[in-house]
């Protein structure tokens, strides 16, 4: 089926191809006489409304049926009467939305009009491997394929969408390439009251071409963060409300590289949900450390007093930068005010006394070690004491778990697809470095397995599983002691600080190759990526 047959069937297909949403407002207000990225930091604040993320259209009209396309291709993003920044799209739209239920059938077209090889990976959704996205099933240019799952009972959440082409990820999110997947469950059980928005942060770098800039040594050796911080597309954007409303704020940090260290003003945050939907009871936070692919989910009641203005903003986080250091890692960054009218006060909203179910997993059939490490030039070690690549299966050291290959395998250097070269360094997994016909670890499904990841680097990690979640069950700080966790969520994404060891425990339910690798998309692409095979 080609694109403009798929198109063709329904009447609102042609909405599915809409312009990009708020970006171009939001950014001309803000480049009133230059575009030069070098006075993007310097402007003055947004303060534009806050707005929704656009929608992808669902064509179908049969209940429970989620049919639609997506489109991805170059699009120009007004920046100012003279000046357009050349982005690359989803169906036109700058951090589209898909929203669906649990149960509901997503089936999705993916057209690849890029010059790229790409695909859309499904983060934080529990699909079939052959849905996952994965590099191997990469979509040719011109190319089609389709996406199309149930999601399951226990879904519900707010998850997101991006490409995970093998040696192209990193270059298609720095153009743009990204959206949001919210799956509602099936009986909400916050009150009616609570005023939800969903906050989708982004970065971007233009050069005063309007070009996304190439990566640099910097970029690849620390993960890229853009010198534009945006949300939902738009720079610093204001949120008016009632004094006394209770907001739910719904997080996606969909940055390559950037870790978000977020605070509001005068206001204590609850966490109510993370990466794989609510959590048991509310917890209360000063601040909350979002890093590259977490979600998490808050409620906030804001201030009683009119005419206030609270800033909702990034301050500044040490995660073990290497080479020339950005202005910007010292700076308070806003990401949203939010305004306080002259209005009547909002009464506090009183919450179910539990949220979410997250039983515990129980002991674990097979236990492994996972080490994320660093090469550079002229070193030869791996850090110290590689991580056994053998899983213990049920004590017993006849493990049917297996790496193929002998040796460290190395990533490749040089030249990236958009010219840019690459440092010597390698991001390693056990001592390895991502291949695509290697298989790190083999497992079996329904089998509650135990991680001990170990970050052996100078700097964070992000860690991400494809095909699962899992729970953090304890956690070791250098030559601390391990600690259990105090509570339980479920994640896909979690960050290990250096020399941080966390034991993760977590149940593959479908048979399949399944990915893991840091969420900072540049040391992914330079190899800091594995597969476990679940039979």
């Amino acid at each position: 089926m080609n694109r403009r047959d798929f198109l063709g069937y329904s009447a609102l297909g042609a909405l599915v191809l809409s312009t990009a949403g708020g970006m171009g407002f939001a950014l001309s207000r803000q480049h009133p006489h230059s575009a030069a990225p070098a006075m993007l930091t310097a402007l003055p604040e947004g303060g534009q409304a806050l707005q929704p993320l656009p929608r992808i259209v669902n064509l179908s009209d049969a209940a429970g049926h989620f049919q639609s396309a997506l489109t991805p291709a170059p699009h120009a993003v007004p920046l100012n009467d003279e000046l357009e920044a050349r982005l690359w799209l989803y169906n036109g739209k700058v951090l589209p939305l898909i929203e669906v239920r649990e149960g509901d059938e997503l089936d999705v077209t993916l057209f690849n009009e890029l010059s790229h090889e790409t695909t859309v990976h499904w983060h934080g959704v529990p699909v079939p491997p052959a849905q996952d996205g994965a590099p191997w099933d990469a979509v040719a240019p011109g190319e089609s394929r389709q996406y199309r799952y149930t999601l399951p009972e226990g879904s519900a959440g707010l998850h997101w969408f991006h490409p995970h082409p093998h040696h192209g990820t990193a270059r298609q999110i720095a153009h743009g390439l990204a959206g949001a997947l919210l799956v509602r469950p099936a009986q909400d059980v916050l009150p009616a009251e609570v005023e939800e928005h969903l906050l989708m942060v982004s970065d971007l770098r233009l050069d005063v071409e309007g070009e996304v800039a190439a990566h640099t040594a910097e970029d690849w050796m620390n993960g890229r963060e853009g010198e534009l911080l945006l949300v939902n597309g738009q720079r610093e954007p204001r949120l008016d409300v009632a004094p006394g409303t209770t907001l739910r704020l719904r997080l996606v940090n969909a940055c390559a590289g950037r870790y978000l260290r977020l605070r509001l003003d005068a206001h204590e945050l609850t966490l109510i949900g993370t990466d794989g939907g609510l959590i048991g009871r509310p917890r209360p936070l000063e601040e909350l450390l979002l890093t590259p692919g977490e979600r998490a989910d808050l409620l906030v009641r804001v201030s009683e007093r009119a005419d206030e203005r609270f800033l909702l903003a990034s301050y500044p986080y040490e995660r073990g930068w290497m080479g020339a250091r950005p202005p910007h890692l010292d700076d308070v960054l806003p990401l949203l005010s939010i305004n306080t009218l002259n209005a009547g006060v909002y009464p506090a909203v009183a919450l179910p006394e539990r949220l979410g179910r997250v039983e515990p997993l129980g002991e674990p059939d097979v236990r492994r070690r996972v080490e994320f490490s660093e090469v550079m030039p002229g070193h030869d070690d791996h850090g110290e004491g590689h991580a056994d690549p053998h899983a213990e299966h049920g004590g017993g050291s006849d493990s049917h778990h297996h790496t193929h290959g002998p040796g460290a395998s190395h990533a490749a250097h040089g030249a990236g697809q958009d010219g840019d070269a690459r440092p010597e360094v390698d991001f390693l997994i056990n001592g390895r470095a991502f291949a695509m016909d290697e298989v790190l670890f083999e497992g079996r499904a329904g089998e509650v397995e135990e991680w001990e990841v170990f970050n052996n680097s100078h700097m964070d990690h992000p860690f991400h599983v494809h095909g699962t979640h899992f729970q953090v069950i304890a956690t070791r700080d250098a030559d601390d002691e391990w600690r259990e966790a105090p509570w339980l969520a479920w994640k896909d994404t979690v960050n290990l600080a250096p020399y941080q060891r966390l034991k993760l425990r977590m149940v593959f339910r479908e048979p399949g190759d399944w990915l893991f690798h840091c969420h900072i998309i540049e040391h992914e692409e330079l190899g800091m990526m594995a597969t476990i095979r679940v039979n």
